[in-house]
């Protein structure tokens, strides 16, 4: 990947971060990992850069591929954590998605999760592959779109 496209990320996630009050020391990285700028944020008080539910994080990153993207042609993605933020809450959906399954296989019913984001859904999906008793799949529309957890018959 080109240097100049990871210093070009860099300055505009700062760019960004100028918008928001108090995060003037905010620490940026970036890395890359294949066709993935990896972009992180280090600062005080982070949960107004996350937002409700991950909702302000998802958008930053928006902006920052949508502005990373008009910089080069070749395909790039921009993955932005914020405080770990996201590592964090993998970590808490697989833990979820293995309590669920769990109880899918105890009670031989279908578990329920509660709506989720697009890329929330496929860590659960992903994580409940290991588990050969249950089967997942997403059901519903638009933001009430939701996984089930279903006992293998």
């Amino acid at each position: 990947m080109n240097e100049d496209l990871m210093v070009f990320t860099k300055l505009r996630l700062e760019e960004l971060l100028g918008f928001f009050e108090g995060f003037e020391d905010a620490k940026v990285k970036v890395s890359e990992d294949g066709n993935t700028i990896l972009a992180s944020v280090e600062a005080e008080d982070t949960a107004r850069l996350i937002g409700h539910r991950g909702e302000t994080l998802r958008a930053l990153q928006h902006v920052l591929t949508a502005l990373v993207r008009r910089q080069t042609a070749e395909p790039v993605y921009v993955n932005l954590d914020i405080a770990g933020y996201k590592q964090a809450q993998i970590e808490r959906l697989a833990a979820k998605a293995k309590e669920y399954a769990d109880r899918a296989i105890e009670t031989g019913k279908e578990q329920f999760l509660r709506p989720m984001n697009p890329a929330e859904r496929r860590i659960i999906h992903m994580t409940l592959q290991a588990f050969p008793e249950v089967v997942t799949e997403s059901v519903g529309e638009g933001r009430d779109r939701r996984v089930v957890i279903k006992p293998k018959q």
